[in-house]
């Protein structure tokens, strides 16, 4: 007799709806995170995403440690983590949204979001399987593991992860201290969304072991595959990131719809063509460094992959560079 399929699609529409109700109430996006600390030097969207990341860490080791889950550690592709990190950072800038914050804002009635998304699928299709597909393998190809195994930062370190954790968090609890909880009219405060989002995506870890398969919360192949899959039947089936998807919009439209900020919004026209290019630099770029700001900076960062933690800090150089190139370098 075959397996029910129900715990694969309750599962995935569940931690995408939390995700997504999550995200849209707190104003989580990166991309906005990281355009207040270098534009106004404010930086309380960033205290929630490494709030976050110190819930996350916390949730997925004691997930490990109490025999739950079982976290596979993305490699450390160190080429592709850099210039993939790099390339998706600015390309965020340009969208204007981050891969996570891109799929709740359809859920708020953005409709360049979608622009953005078709941008992003086509980019990550073309560096998966298409035209770009060659140079994704050969920037891939250069790795570093220590003693045959893909590095974490303890590992590299010589200490235990609680140890490390115990140091971040200590940290992560001065930023708390130091900084005011404000918010946005109408937003959770960020010590809320840092803590519920950081919780969620150690929760996903587990809910994404009904797919048959350990993945956590992710936005970059599985965005990727959205496209793909009802075009040209690639991949063969749906998976439970792609499921966890129109989970996200569901979240986002309640979310939205409850605090009355849903509403039909259309971007400038002369803006689509940015906003799209910046979803082609996401999507591919995604594929390349194997993951977005979520799957590389929160899901696998929170296990210390150095790897994801490298791709993770090249997203904020690349986000940097593309604000001081677009809006920093001819000062008004």
């Amino acid at each position: 007799m075959d397996e029910p399929v129900w715990p694969f699609y309750v599962s995935a529409l569940l931690t995408g709806g939390a995700f997504g109700y999550a995200a849209q109430r707190g104003g989580f996006c990166l991309t906005r995170a990281l355009s207040n600390l270098y534009l106004f030097g404010d930086a309380t969207i960033v205290r929630a995403y490494l709030l976050a990341l110190v819930v996350a860490a916390i949730g997925v080791h004691a997930l490990g440690a109490l025999g739950l889950i079982e976290v596979p550690i993305r490699p450390f592709h160190w080429v592709a983590n850099l210039t993939g990190g790099f390339v998706f950072g600015a390309g965020m800038i340009m969208a204007g949204g981050c891969a996570g914050s891109t799929w709740y804002r359809v859920g708020e009635g953005a409709i360049g979001a979608w622009v953005v998304l078709f941008g992003f699928g086509l980019g990550a299709t073309t560096a998966s399987v298409g035209v770009l597909a060659p140079l994704r393998r050969r920037l891939q190809e250069p790795s570093i593991t220590v003693g045959g195994a893909a590095p974490t930062l303890p590992g590299v370190l010589g200490v235990s992860p609680w140890v490390l954790i115990a140091v971040i968090a200590a940290g992560a609890a001065l930023l708390v201290w130091r900084g005011r909880p404000e918010a946005e009219h109408g937003k959770w405060r960020w010590p809320l969304t840092g803590t519920v989002i950081g919780i969620l995506i150690a929760a996903g870890w587990w809910a994404s072991s009904f797919g048959g398969s350990l993945t956590g919360i992710t936005f970059a192949s599985n965005t990727g595959n959205a496209l793909s899959y009802p075009l040209v039947g690639y991949p063969n089936r749906a998976t439970w990131g792609m499921v966890l998807l129109p989970g996200v919009v569901a979240g986002a439209f309640i979310g939205a719809w409850r605090a009355r900020e849903f509403r039909w919004k259309l971007p400038p026209g002369w803006s689509l063509v940015t906003i799209f290019a910046g979803g082609l630099l996401m999507g591919a770029s995604a594929i390349v460094g194997e993951g977005c700001n979520v799957t590389q900076g929160l899901t696998n960062g929170a296990t210390l992959a150095l790897g994801s933690l490298t791709a993770f800090a090249s997203m904020w150089a690349g986000a940097y560079a593309a604000v001081w190139f677009l809006f920093l370098r001819n000062p008004q």
